[in-house]
């Protein structure tokens, strides 16, 4: 058994999304004193539809004898009974379970912003020290100061620093010191949250979707394009993404408003169904953005040169969307830095290693596999026969390696031994000293075209992107 905390360590968390709520919630339940530090001046609203599997759906399912895993549900789409593949032909070509209707208790799609919320409610319930409104204007991390400075000028000082503050990490910069490493992925994403009217239920496509006792989630596929579309809450709300080409330059900001005329064009020229041309239009055109798919290079490793500091979540990781497991990793990351913080017994930069190790091929190709699933999606002609010859291609990517993954057990299992390896100075690279990843993505093989799948993808930087166990 490890020894206790100094009580409390204080750890200072940069970044108030799902990594950073998480780390100080968990901090918090472990007996520490953290200190999460958020610009926004409250939770997020926004966004259309986020979904968490049960690898990190078992950590809300931990809180409050699940009381927040009962929120969670309540707010999502969790009467869908399946999800449907179609092609730009609006041809059936599979229908899976829904992962909800097989498993209730750990799984939760629905609204970021309500999602956020509820989380973050549960963050002010147990008292957790929250600074909203402050932005960091510079990391320390010196032999007498760990901690930040805020742009008002105070100081936040701690014993530790998790920096869990997105692809636009000042973290990476200041603590890694690497380069700015942003990169257009090539794909954009357009995207859209509204209330369903009675008008819209007349609609003869889009119509059809919206039931009063059922959720209904649907996905198309053609080429270099695909998308979702999502009704839930008794036909009350609509969600949809559509993910596409775009060369568009990013910019220190990636996030726009969206012109329907842009959209109606990227739709005919992959000759979407007419649902799809039904939910543009009723679409309220103030509520669609524009999001550019930003890409961040692998990092070699998460900690700073002191090791008494990280960076997780999207930060270390930034994934695209196909990885379909993005906030699900950045959850993973906050339970499992808490996890080594409790049990370091005040040897911060011995924990911080130990939850590097445990963390970093895992959550690597996980992060990897995103371009690799976009590709399988994009570069195939998809057809019902093309899914009858290679069945286990286009899917969502919840292999039971992912899904099951128990990462409170994980850390109890090997935090001994990683201990041990950390303390005696055992040499290796990180990839060779760190946990095996668990497992990879050959079951979407389809064979020897440009969106097979043999171990390696390319994706659109020309960056090679190796998928291995």
């Amino acid at each position: 058994m490890a020894e206790p905390t100094r009580n409390p360590l204080r750890v200072v968390i940069v970044g108030a999304g799902f990594c950073g709520l998480t780390a100080a919630i968990e901090c918090h339940l472990r007996g520490m004193h953290a200190i999460l530090i958020e610009a926004y001046s409250g939770p997020s609203s926004h966004g259309d539809l986020l979904d968490f599997v049960r690898n990190a759906g078992r950590v809300f399912e931990s809180w409050a004898d699940g009381k927040i895993s009962r929120r969670l549900m309540a707010a999502g789409v969790n009467s869908a009974k399946h999800l449907e593949f179609y092609n730009a032909q609006n041809q059936l070509l599979r229908r899976d379970p829904w992962p909800q209707a097989t498993d209730p208790d750990c799984v939760y799609a629905g609204h970021r912003g309500e999602m956020h919320r509820i989380v973050y409610e549960y963050a002010v319930e147990i008292g957790v020290d929250m600074r909203f409104g402050q932005r960091v204007a510079e990391y320390l991390d010196t032999d007498t100061e760990r901690g930040v400075l805020l742009q008002s000028g105070e100081k936040i000082l701690g014993e530790v620093v998790l920096a869990c503050d997105g692809p636009r990490s000042l973290a990476r910069a200041q603590l890694l010191h690497l380069p700015e490493s942003r990169v257009n992925s090539g794909y954009a994403i357009f995207r859209a949250y509204f209330n369903i009217t009675e008008e819209m239920r007349g609609l003869p496509a889009f119509g059809e979707m919206i039931q009063d006792g059922d959720d209904s989630v649907r996905f198309w596929v053609g080429r270099d394009m695909h998308g979702f579309i999502y009704t839930w809450n008794h036909g009350r709300d609509c969600a949809w993404v559509l993910t596409h080409l775009d060369d568009a330059d990013i910019a220190e900001t990636w996030s726009f408003p969206a012109k329907k005329v842009d959209v109606s064009s990227y739709l005919h020229s992959v000759h979407f169904p007419p649902i799809w041309h039904e939910v543009l239009q009723a679409t309220p055109a103030e509520r669609i953005i524009d999001y550019k798919l930003v890409w961040r290079d692998p990092i070699p490793t998460w900690l700073s040169s002191s090791k008494r500091c990280a960076v997780m979540g999207d930060a270390a990781h930034c994934h695209l969307p196909t990885s379909a497991q993005g906030a699900c990793q950045a959850v993973e990351d906050a339970v499992t830095a808490a996890i080594c913080l409790q049990k370091c017994g005040g040897d911060v930069a011995a924990g911080l290693q130990v939850f590097e190790r445990m963390r970093f091929n895992r959550s690597h190709v996980i992060h990897q596999a995103s371009i690799l699933t976009r590709n399988v999606y994009h570069k195939n002609e998809w057809t019902p026969e093309m899914v009858r010859r290679f069945p286990d291609s286009l899917v969502i990517p919840f292999y039971p390696w992912i899904t099951e993954f128990d990462v409170f057990a994980n850390a109890e299992e090997h935090w001994e031994r990683l201990l041990a390896d950390v303390r005696s100075g055992k040499k290796g690279s990180l990839e060779g000293l760190a946990l095996p990843a668990g497992g990879d993505y050959e079951a979407m093989r389809v064979g020897e075209g440009e969106g097979a799948v043999d171990g390696v993808a390319r994706g659109d930087s020309d960056q090679l992107v190796r998928v291995q166990s």
